[in-house]
């Protein structure tokens, strides 16, 4: 797949992250302010060409993580953009406390900096944060730094690494699509009401999807209520949801238990 596909994706990708505000878990991607986002496709198609002449494969996802693989391995990285803050090193705090009685400790806003992000696609595994400029830094000389690291680590793992999946949808996926809707929608709405009955249930819900139909089951107690969507609904949710699972050109309802 050549870089400009792989930026279109991105770009694709990038209108249907809104619903993973509503998400309970995070999603890797880019995620920069809007005065970062052009520069930060700048940076992709450099680091891009750089890890292809280097003979990785690069995956976006529906949802707009990227994936890389290097050649002969069988485990893909996350490489991931946005912004990390500065921690405040508490062993400074404590120095300071030694050499004097007291001091005054002033209250100041964090400054976030951007930062490339960068692990394996394993379980258990942590990310590696990378400050990056991106008015001045080298894409180049990252995507080295990048590919460096991931040969290192791949040498230390005897088994395969996770399954990358360019479509996919969970359960919790369909729920932040849902509770979005409710969200845009309004409370006229009938995301409206099935996100109010899963918000304020105690109880975990499946969500699957049908060919006509989306339900939302429970273990205990069973019950079963039927909604019928609008034309608007449905073509909201074709708009965020991946047609390789559902057939939304015939859904007219969403069943819950």
């Amino acid at each position: 797949m050549n870089i400009q596909t792989l930026l279109s994706e991105i770009k694709q990708a990038k209108k249907r992250r809104v619903i993973l505000d509503y998400h309970p878990s995070p999603v890797s991607g880019v995620d920069v302010m809007a005065k970062d986002w052009k520069p930060s496709l700048v940076l992709l198609h450099g680091l891009f060409k750089s890890l292809k002449a280097k003979n990785c494969s690069i995956t976006i996802t529906w949802w707009g993580q990227i994936f890389v693989t290097p050649e002969n391995s069988n485990t893909a990285f996350e490489l991931a953009l946005g912004y990390k803050l500065i921690n405040v090193e508490i062993h400074d705090v404590h120095t300071l406390m030694r050499e004097q009685d007291f001091t005054i400790l002033r209250l100041a806003t964090a400054t976030p900096y951007y930062t490339v992000s960068l692990r394996a696609h394993r379980n258990s595994t942590k990310w590696k944060d990378i400050p990056f400029n991106i008015d001045c830094d080298s894409a180049e000389k990252l995507a080295t730094a990048l590919h460096l690291d991931m040969l290192i680590k791949i040498k230390s793992y005897s088994r395969s690494g996770l399954q990358v999946e360019k479509f996919s949808l969970s359960n919790d996926d369909l729920l932040a699509a849902l509770h979005y809707g409710a969200a845009k929608f309004g409370t006229n709405s009938q995301f409206y009401r099935i996100s109010s009955v899963v918000l304020n249930s105690t109880r975990s819900w499946k969500v699957e999807l049908m060919e006509n139909q989306i339900t939302a089951q429970t273990q205990y107690p069973i019950k079963s209520r039927t909604f019928q969507l609008n034309d608007k609904e449905v073509v909201f949710l074709r708009s965020l949801l991946p047609r390789k699972f559902v057939n939304l050109n015939n859904l007219k309802a969403l069943k819950y238990l």
